[in-house]
């Protein structure tokens, strides 16, 4: 059975899911997803929403704050609804005209009792009798944000956009737990592979040689997030491919057969399956020293030297990155377990969720071969933009105002994000 405690809590997120009929829902964007992931992240009632708000995934470390700021500044909007799963299932969403959302874990219907009461603490979510498909979301938002500017493309060619704007940054970190970082460390600066490079800084960010060496070490397990759907994706396999050239210098050495992989491909247009990627690396030649295809594929796959019971995995995070404390955790003591995560998710586990002993072990951020930082620290845009189909226009122009403002800017400094410029913040960049 789910967690009644949990569900009570986010009952009030609920209370407007309409149960399907399984031929009602054809048409909508469909996941099969584990329920308590699903549930923890909805916020606010859709229903009596003055506003409604599809925010990049990894906003959840700073959305409350925001929230509680931007109704001091606008009062007249009490009720808000925020979604903070990953923008390109956000994306889906919006250019299905809804979701429907089937737990994975549990396929009955799950039903919202009342209980006859108006007091949320009282509501409970029960599974019904009869098979079901799950529940239909159709509202559609007034304002959408994303780190990948291919999905305001998609949005603007879908007429839902017209123009966005930077309003913050994020660098990518690697996930670890305080005691495993000395082991994973001494890893990184091994000298069995590219003997004489530091795996170090003189800051104790990791090189491009230390990345290498932790990542692709047989002693290293992974959880990494599914390329199809979280944007983040997009910057970790820009930055295994940097990685890559880096350590095997291209520059000056073109014939490595990692050198004919492009810096800035994009990512894989298939399904994240070892099959379809096992295909598509393939269709491309890519050979096995490629960082990113040893990540992806033969970690994950247990494919050439990775095929032993003993060597590392790769775990694809089923929602949302935010899964890796959990799979650090799970880990313990017997696997090292590192997770690429926003720099962002670190202090929120550290300072939000009171876990000290999730730590960040950072990144270089010097220029890489494609001419941006190994951590992406120049190259992480986040993106807003008022959905032309907004329900509540007014509102949404308020709230892309305030995501401008002095206050915003120093909400989302605290959470570990990089400001954008007065520049960036006053840019209409047009779609697409």
């Amino acid at each position: 059975m789910l967690n009644r405690n949990l569900l009570k809590t986010a009952a009030t997120s609920l209370i407007a899911l309409t149960m399907l009929g399984s031929a009602t829902a054809q048409a909508l964007w469909v996941q099969y997803k584990p329920e308590t992931e699903i549930i923890t992240q909805f916020h606010g009632n859709p229903h009596k929403a003055e506003l409604t708000l599809f925010m990049a995934g990894n906003q959840f470390v700073v959305m409350d704050n925001l929230i509680a700021e931007f109704k001091k500044q606008y009062p007249k909007y009490d009720n808000i609804h925020y979604v903070t799963i990953p923008p390109g299932q956000e994306l889906n969403w919006i250019l299905n005209g809804g979701a429907e959302w089937r737990a994975a874990d549990f396929p009955d219907v799950q039903e919202l009792d009342k209980n006859g009461s108006d007091n949320p603490d009282d509501w409970e979510m029960n599974t019904t009798a009869e098979p079901g498909v799950g529940f239909q979301m159709t509202k559609l938002p007034d304002v959408y944000t994303t780190v990948a500017r291919g999905h305001m493309t998609q949005l603007a060619n879908a007429g839902l956009a017209k123009t966005a704007f930077t309003y913050t940054h994020n660098q990518l970190a690697l996930m670890a737990h305080t005691d495993q970082v000395d082991a994973i460390l001494a890893i990184a600066n091994a000298q069995s592979l590219f003997p004489g490079q530091p795996g170090q800084t003189g800051d104790g960010e990791l090189t491009a040689e230390g990345l290498y060496r932790v990542l692709a070490s047989d002693m290293v397990w992974l959880s990494e997030p599914d390329i199809q759907t979280q944007g983040i994706e997009r910057h970790i396999w820009r930055m295994y491919t940097n990685a890559s050239y880096a350590v095997f210098d291209c520059e000056t050495t073109p014939a490595q057969p990692v050198c004919g992989v492009l810096v800035n491909d994009v990512r894989p247009n298939v399904p994240d399956t070892c099959t379809d990627m096992g295909a598509w690396f393939a269709s491309k030649g890519e050979p096995d020293e490629s960082l990113r295809k040893i990540v992806y594929q033969l970690k994950r796959c247990d494919e050439g030297d990775y095929t032993s019971e003993e060597d590392a995995t790769t775990f694809i995070t089923a929602v949302h990155h935010l899964e890796t404390p959990a799979n650090i955790f799970d880990g313990l003591p017997s696997r090292l377990t590192v997770g690429p995560v926003w720099g962002t998710e670190v202090e929120f586990q550290q300072f939000r969720k009171d876990e000290p002993d999730i730590v960040a072990i950072r990144i270089d951020d010097a220029a890489g071969p494609d001419g941006k930082a190994l951590n992406r620290s120049d190259d992480v845009n986040y993106l807003a933009t008022k959905v032309e189909s907004a329900k509540y226009p007014g509102a949404a122009k308020d709230f892309l105002n305030f995501l401008k403002s002095v206050e915003a800017q120093f909400i989302l400094e605290q959470a570990g994000f990089i400001p954008a410029t007065e520049e960036e913040l006053n840019t209409d960049i047009p779609l697409p």
